[in-house]
């Protein structure tokens, strides 16, 4: 269905040689202030094919969204293994904090 050169991080270059966003990944997080825990739930869009997948309202803090994209990303085999740091720099990413709980759960389906 997909080619795996398309729909690998590395091939970030457009026809005239510039760099291209590949990936946009939209994670929104919600903060449990009264246990004190942050869960989130992330969008992926594939600029290229214009598909989108999601990963579920998820327990995880900091960067977590990440790993939590890379694991959806691996799986729908959009690309070949987890995402490294080097990875980054084609992909777009979006971070909304202080989400209300109910949006980040909502986020998490809507692909």
């Amino acid at each position: 269905m997909f080619s795996n050169k398309a729909n690998t991080p590395y091939n970030n270059k457009n026809n005239k040689g510039e760099t291209m966003i590949n990936y946009v990944i939209h994670a929104k997080k919600w903060r449990d202030k009264t246990n004190g825990n942050t869960y989130h739930s992330t969008t992926i869009l594939n600029t290229q094919n214009n598909l989108m997948i999601s990963s579920p309202f998820t327990y995880g803090y900091g960067d977590q969204f990440i790993q939590s994209a890379s694991d959806i990303m691996v799986k729908e085999k959009w690309i070949d293994k987890p995402l490294k740091s080097l990875d980054y720099q084609n992909i777009h990413m979006i971070v909304e904090n202080d989400c209300k709980k109910r949006d980040v759960i909502n986020h998490g389906l809507c692909a």
